[in-house]
This record gives C-alpha cells, structure tokens and sequence, in this order.
C-alpha cells in the first residue's frame, strides 16, 4: 500500500518520514530545494503474527506493510504546489500532508508566522483546484458530445459542486461502479488525505488546525518529529526506558503506520504454514476471491473454495488438524467476506 508523504517547505517532513520508519534520511538537503525521494516499507504490528510464527516455527514470518515515499514537491510562482507534482501523488494509495505545528528560533517560517491551518488550507486548494480543473475538462468534453443526460456528467457534477465549496472529493463520495467509471481521470482527492501536525517543544496553531480537519472531514495524526525522530534511531533495548520516560507507550513509528492502516480502511488475513506465517492486507469488505487474488492472480482466477479459521480459535485450539476437528475450520465460497485475522487456505484449479 502506496502512501505519500508530501509538505511545505521547512515543515519537517523529512524529519517525520525518520521518525515513522527509523530511517536516518538527510534532512538539510531538503530545506535547501534539492530534488530527491525517500521511500520505506514500515511493517505493520501484529501480535496475532507473532503468536501463529511461534505456533508454527515457519521459515519466515512476514508481516503486513505500508509503503512510505518521502516526496519533494515543486511549487509555482504563487507558491501553489505545482502540477507535476500533483500528478505525481495520483499513484498513491494516500496523502499525508506535513504540517508544521511548531516555534523554532532557528528555524524560521516560511511566512513569517506558524499557522499550520492555513498551510493545510494551501496545500489541500492546490489539490482541490487541480482536480477541479480535470473534472471541468472533461465536463466539458461530453456536454460536446451531447451527453449531459449521462451518468458520467451526473456525477462529474457532483464532484464539481463539493470542489467549488473547498472540500475534497473523498474515498466514500463515489459508489463502486463510480469509482470504476472515472477511474482514468485519477482525482487526486479521491484518494484519503491525512493530516500529520509535526509538533516540537513550543507547539503551536493545533487549536485551530483541530477545527480546520474537522470541517475538511480530514483525519489528524499529531507528533513530536523531532523527539520521536531521536527515540526510533535508538536501539531497541533502549527505546522502551526512553519512551516511558516521555510518558508514551509506543514509538510514532508503530502508532503510525497503525493509525494508516486503519484509516485506509484495510483490514489483514493471514496465511500459516511450515514455509511461511505472513499477513496480507485487503480493504475491509472484500471477499474471499479477493483476498485470493493478492496472494496471487491464479489463486483468484480459478477459484474453487476458502478453507477459513478464525487466528484467535487456531491459536486456542493449537493447530489446524485440531481446529478442524473442533468444527472450527469451515469451508466458505468466493463471496464470503473475510474477516480481520481470518487465517484461509485457499483451494484453486487453473
């Protein structure tokens, strides 16, 4: 899962991608305008992963991933982030937007000020106008075509409406069969976009930065970059005595990408083995076909049955060959909705 992390200038965006995936990326480099990117897969907490590896002693355990990029962006001569850029962040799964939320005597705001609303404000009608000025295209193409009774520019309508009143479009705004139909425009709001309040010792601007996502309908995640910078590039043994110094329980890289996870609304089934334990990630609501076919493509093209048992009764019961015997593992069709830590043995013919 593709997810991007893009921000102004100076708002510590670097130092954030450090700080969620213990990476130890430079970060002046930014700050000074030269182009580059950062990417890291960040693995996703599980301890039913955790339980079923030791349950099974398999050769590998692998765990569910959230892939970050660490994005440069360029901007125009409004200071508006400029459409190459925007064209860019179509490919992703997500958009965490940066914001600095904090006073720094060395390091100086752009503007003068610390606001980090008006910067989500900036950012987020830099990515509204763009879309709006794709959907007015293409508005425009099929009013030619004579096709304005069509379900396409029904909706493209309804798009254009929620742009001009300064909102983005969102993941639920459109229906399945929708989403389908302007797939090839690739709106770049349509896609979920997230806050990330980049705090330090002198916080400031999160009363109004609250207010602001809640009326974008915006998720925010807030977090002292620079102090959970330092924790995440510490060993491991010496994290926890750090964190509980600092009242926390978790380093911002596990509450992170959990946070991610969940408000891209996925869920994770798993797979056991002598070979491999491993989880795989699918948004919530799919089927078992589905689910098939991220393990691989043969798997959801010959499609036969699910074997499904739930992780908590295989844990419990201690294995399969007794979680059948319990009645526990049951034999379930291609649209059968999988569930959080279902674990599935998928039988296929191709």
């Amino acid at each position: 899962m593709l997810t991007g992390l893009i921000g102004l200038p100076l708002s510590g965006k670097t130092t954030i991608f450090n700080a969620v995936t213990g990476r130890q990326a430079a970060t002046s480099q930014y700050a000074g305008g030269k182009k580059g990117m950062n990417i890291a897969e960040i693995e996703v907490p599980d301890p039913r992963v955790d339980a079923l590896s030791d349950l099974f002693r398999p050769k590998r355990t692998t765990y569910a991933k959230v892939i970050v990029k660490d994005l440069q962006i360029a901007q125009d001569e409004r200071g508006s982030i400029a459409p190459v850029s925007i064209a860019e962040f179509r490919s992703l799964a997500a958009l965490l937007i940066v914001l600095r939320a904090f006073e720094s005597d060395s390091v100086l705001h752009p503007s003068g000020h610390v606001d980090p609303a008006a910067d989500l404000r900036r950012v987020v009608d830099s990515l509204i106008f763009s879309d709006y000025e794709v959907v007015e295209k293409r508005m425009g193409r099929l009013e030619k075509e004579a096709k304005k009774n069509s379900r396409e520019y029904q909706i493209l309508r309804d798009a254009a409406e929620r742009l001009l009143g300064g909102r983005v479009i969102g993941e639920d705004f459109f229906s399945d069969g929708d989403v389908k139909l302007l797939s090839g425009l690739s709106l770049a709001t349509t896609r979920p976009v997230i806050a990330v309040a980049n705090t330090g010792e002198g916080a400031a601007g999160l009363t109004a930065l609250e207010s602001l996502t809640r009326d974008l309908g915006v998720p925010l995640f807030v977090v002292p970059g620079q102090l959970e910078m330092e924790i995440a590039q510490l060993e491991k043994s010496d994290q926890k005595e750090f964190l509980e110094d600092q009242g926390l329980k978790e380093p911002a890289l596990s509450r992170f990408v959990q946070f991610i996870y969940a408000r891209l609304n996925l869920i994770s089934f798993l797979t056991v083995g002598p070979d491999e334990v491993r989880a795989w990630s699918i948004r919530k609501g799919s089927n078992a076909q589905k689910a098939a076919g991220q393990i691989h493509s043969d798997l959801e093209k010959g499609f036969i049955r699910a074997e499904v048992v739930s992780s908590s009764d295989l844990l419990h019961l201690k294995g399969l060959a007794e979680a059948k015997s319990a009645g526990k593992l049951r034999q379930e069709g291609k649209d059968y909705v999988v569930e959080d830590g279902d674990v599935l043995n998928i039988l296929f013919n191709v």
